[in-house]
């Protein structure tokens, strides 16, 4: 995993409301190292120029790997209230990544993360983004941007209902990149699984 995320990556977030529609985005710098078997990542947002920085001797036990570099972070287990997901799926030198925030009625918010190791991507549009969105089964897929895919649970979750997050970028030369992080009916962190959705 650690190869695929290792460096510094430019991007860029995009804050979106529970419809799917932009509310914010903003500029990001991301290093993400390994200094003698502790992982150190920093984050600066580059327009107000706060940080957030973490480090840790080995990987969270709730986190997923995927071998091409994909990741999942969250909650081990969850109740039908407040949750959130971390989703990564890593392509090259470019990244896609979501921050989930699930409410007590369903979705918060979703924060979109479009990151690159060489130079923010300047072939992502400015456009607001307004996610085209719709149903499979209980859940939701939206389409921030053309190939990606974000699956969502938007329901007012009741006691016993299974759930998923996941993040799905379907790229030019046919490969697939994603990740679903799933619980079951319990709220117990099910294995990972190449299922879509």
């Amino acid at each position: 995993m650690l190869q695929h995320n290792i460096g510094q990556w430019a991007g860029c977030f995009i804050r979106l409301n529970g419809d799917g529609h932009e509310q914010e985005r903003f500029p990001t710098s991301l290093s993400v190292k390994d200094s003698d078997g502790l992982i150190q990542t920093c984050l600066t947002y580059e327009h107000t120029g706060q940080q957030r920085s973490m480090s840790f001797q080995s990987l969270p036990p709730s986190m997923q790997v995927c071998p091409d570099g994909g990741w999942s972070l969250g909650p081990t287990s969850i109740t039908p209230w407040s949750w959130v997901a971390e989703l990564c799926v890593v392509y090259q030198s470019e990244r896609r990544r979501i921050v989930v925030r699930h409410g007590v009625s369903g979705l918060d918010q979703v924060v979109y993360v479009v990151e690159s190791a060489d130079q923010y991507n300047p072939a992502f549009s400015t456009d607001p983004i307004q996610c085209p969105r719709r149903r499979e089964g209980n859940l939701m897929i939206w389409q921030p941007e053309a190939g990606v895919e974000l699956l969502l649970d938007a329901r007012d979750r009741q006691t016993g209902d299974a759930t998923a997050c996941g993040l799905r970028w379907s790229l030019a030369d046919g490969s697939v990149r994603q990740m679903v992080r799933r619980y079951d009916g319990n709220g117990s962190l099910l294995s990972l699984s190449p299922e879509w959705p």
